[in-house]
């Protein structure tokens, strides 16, 4: 009796990110997912750890730089300086380029696109990187002691 195994849940996600990358790139997007061949050769090895989505590259919208003014950890937003203008833009943890825990470090430089929130009508920050595209640093991650 021949068993059939089931691939490993890393090699489901590569082929997964393989295919939206291929989507991506047929789309006209430009696809950021370093460790990846669209060749359909695998090049990654992945943990399991959360990884958060490359940034949306899709939009026509100019690279902003600027810097943390100040970001709440616990409630997931805060604002970004703006170099370009004197005017501060809304950042939300959603928008952030980071592996695991997303948050801003207070005077850490960025890099982001501004764009319209559809909901609010007000301005805020997406795609949020570090310079040149890469992870932003973030907060120190808050150890909390529950007395367990």
């Amino acid at each position: 009796e021949a068993t059939q195994t089931q691939p490993d849940t890393d090699t489901r996600l590569c082929r997964h990110i393989m295919r939206v990358s291929l989507a991506l790139l047929i789309s006209g997007c430009v696809c950021v997912a370093s460790g990846f061949s669209i060749g359909g050769v695998r090049t990654c090895s992945l943990s399991r750890a959360a990884v958060s989505p490359a940034p949306r590259m899709c939009t026509d919208a100019t690279i902003v730089k600027g810097v943390c003014k100040w970001f709440d950890v616990a409630k997931g937003f805060g604002f970004i300086s703006r170099a370009d203008t004197d005017t501060d833009v809304f950042v939300h943890q959603s928008d952030i380029y980071a592996p695991g825990f997303r948050s801003l470090s207070e005077g850490e430089e960025l890099e982001f696109k501004v764009e319209k929130d559809p909901k609010s009508g007000k301005l805020k920050a997406v795609d949020v990187t570090g310079p040149d595209g890469g992870y932003v640093q973030g907060a120190p991650r808050q150890m909390y002691d529950d007395d367990y």
